[in-house]
């Protein structure tokens, strides 16, 4: 066990990722131009026209294809100013190996600049739409003469998931308050989307409308019994997940994301056990702290490629923990005069509360095992462990 856990830990994070493809800009007073980074296993499946790869593709099928990938990206990626179009122009295609794959550069140059506006308005459709739902693309000022950026390749400015449209990209530096918005919705929108944080949410309110008497759970007698103890609960697991973000965001404490997401499935099941077991409620605070913590970990996982850089970490953090309570808080006002309303009655006691929390046992272990086995680098580590 010790062995494994010092592999995770070593695990080094990576700049590139599956799934994802990254539109970088070289800024001058009177030029713009760039590049997309795609992998070419990404290339393969545009090509094909399938979320599956059916058959890979070398450097020099995609040279063979490059206008072919030109003119599916120049369709992709639009770009604006003042309400006017920019014209985009590829013009070469160059490799790169990573940890993750083999990457394609697609080159380009915007045309007819005198010169260069302060912002663009831009849309990136990478495979969005028709191939891979799941895939997200970015946009990077990778140097930028006007303001000394030079070869970024950690602070990302935009975000595109399916159906996001036209965004603004800055290209000098951001204000400050589109950064704060920004990370705001950022927080409400992941606890929103984030499957396994809200069924964290649910779990723990599945019991939050229940009380403890005699080693049983009894329905709480007022809305105030148990909603403010929830709110408390809630505002500790904020506490408790902003501290872990801070120390992984500033580096000083850095967990590998196998590691972080099995924890997080496991928490899961923890609280759910909780509600299957009503002694151990007494333990639920100390449960919410230590999962919490793991959960920062994880929201650091998904804001290490948004990249922070250093004079924006502190207003970064603070605004998304701030999107990340009132998100919570949503939640919980929105089920809990439900799951209230329900607690007298017995299908609710049966079905909801201890059937619902086996289920939430039964698929949090899935996500555990999908996380730990079914990940290849840990299931070859504890398969050497057992031998």
């Amino acid at each position: 066990m010790c062995a494994l856990i010092l592999l995770l830990v070593s695990t080094p994070v990576q700049a590139h990722r599956f799934n994802e493809s990254y539109v970088y800009f070289d800024v001058t007073d009177d030029s713009l131009s760039g590049r997309v980074e795609i992998t070419v296993r990404d290339l393969a499946r545009i090509h094909q026209g399938s979320a599956e790869v059916l058959e890979p593709m070398t450097q020099e099928d995609v040279l063979g294809l490059q206008e072919r990938f030109f003119e599916y990206f120049y369709d992709r990626m639009k770009l604006y100013s003042g309400g006017q179009p920019l014209w985009v122009q590829f013009d070469d295609i160059s490799f790169f190996n990573t940890s993750v794959g083999n990457f394609a550069q697609l080159h380009f140059n915007v045309l007819g600049i005198e010169k260069t506006p302060t912002t663009i308005d831009m849309s990136f459709d990478g495979l969005q739409s028709d191939i891979d739902p799941t895939h997200r693309g970015f946009a990077l000022i990778a140097t930028n003469t006007r303001n000394g950026m030079g070869e970024n390749e950690s602070y990302i400015s935009l975000v595109f998931s399916p159906g996001d449209g036209v965004k603004s990209l800055y290209l000098n530096d951001e204000p400050t308050r589109r950064i704060a918005r920004g990370f705001f919705e950022y927080g409400v929108w992941h606890i929103w989307r984030g499957f396994d944080h809200l069924l964290f949410l649910v779990t723990l309110l599945l019991g939050a409308v229940m009380r403890v008497e005699n080693q049983r759970w009894v329905p709480s007698e007022s809305i105030g019994e148990g909603l403010w103890p929830t709110v408390k609960i809630v505002t500790v697991f904020t506490v408790a997940n902003t501290i872990a973000l801070g120390l992984a965001t500033f580096e000083i404490i850095t967990l590998p994301v196998p590691l972080v997401e099995a924890v997080i499935a496991l928490s899961i099941a923890a609280v759910a056990v909780v509600n299957l077991v009503p002694r151990f409620h007494n333990i639920l605070w100390l449960v919410v702290i230590l999962f919490g913590a793991f959960h920062g970990f994880g929201f650091a996982n998904l804001l290490e490629p948004l990249g922070l850089d250093s004079e924006r970490k502190l207003l970064g953090l603070a605004t998304f923990n701030v999107g990340i309570e009132i998100g919570q808080l949503a939640v919980v006002m929105l089920l809990f005069p439900v799951f209230f309303v329900l607690r007298r009655l017995t299908v609710y006691r049966v079905v909801g509360l201890q059937l619902g929390s086996i289920a939430l046992i039964a698929l949090a272990m899935f996500w555990f095992y999908e996380r730990t086995i079914g990940f290849p680098l840990i299931g070859e580590t504890l398969a050497l462990v057992a031998e």
